[in-house]
């Protein structure tokens, strides 16, 4: 009899954490990255007006030939001044190619959920993000695996990335902050893009209740 099942049977509490089956994040980590993307679009205009490509789970390769390029896979990349081509299906533009966009990602954001995750292997992603030459690395530790500090910024400075004080993002006028409320029917603690004045970038469907309610407040007056 396995070690597993004699926990299972137990119904041992932390089952769950030493014989998961999924290694992603789930549907936690599903809908935390459509409220960061969704709120992207929704309220967030670079200062310089220029386009930009928000995305979750996309491989980004430092090169064209896969064999020789270092590759990563951000639960969640941005990236300024650019667009995806207009073939996009084909399989040479499904992944962020850094030769073909003519730069790195602005921004990779991690959730870190898995053993993968720990301190003693988190060293090799970094190590990947700064041979890609990534300005920003986030790592979001919902779980608490790596600290108490469930947000890190890394910024890139020399060469290297940097972890900083706060959770600010200067270069794109960006910050983060952990926001308590309810998205998608669901009351949670929440990853959420800040302006570089602090406040929240809503998703769509929090402007479309702001508007209602500044339309009823105009009605009734």
């Amino acid at each position: 009899m396995s070690l597993a099942y004699i926990l299972q049977e137990l119904a041992d509490p932390d089952f769950d954490d030493i014989h998961g089956d999924d290694e992603s994040g789930g549907f936690a980590a599903d809908k935390a990255l459509r409220l960061l993307v969704s709120a992207l679009y929704a309220n967030w205009r670079p200062a310089d007006g220029a386009p930009f490509l928000a995305a979750a789970r996309v491989a980004v390769y430092s090169g064209e030939k896969a064999s020789q390029a270092v590759v990563a896979l951000p639960d969640l990349l941005l990236a300024q001044g650019v667009a995806p081509a207009a073939a996009w299906w084909k399989p040479v533009h499904r992944a962020y190619r850094v030769a073909r966009f003519g730069k790195p990602p602005d921004v990779a954001l991690d959730i870190l959920t898995r053993a993968a995750d720990r301190p003693e292997t988190r060293p090799a992603r970094h190590q990947t993000y700064e041979q890609l030459a990534i300005p920003y690395w986030v790592a979001y530790d919902p779980c608490r695996l790596v600290s108490p500090q469930p947000v890190t910024v890394f910024e890139r400075q020399g060469g290297r990335l940097v972890a900083r004080s706060d959770a600010q993002l200067p270069r794109l006028g960006l910050g983060l902050t952990l926001w308590r409320g309810s998205f998608e029917g669901r009351d949670d603690e929440w990853l959420r893009w800040t302006d570089a004045g602090g406040n929240l970038l809503l998703t769509g469907d929090e402007l479309a209740a702001y508007w209602r309610g500044r339309a009823v407040e105009l009605e009734a007056r």
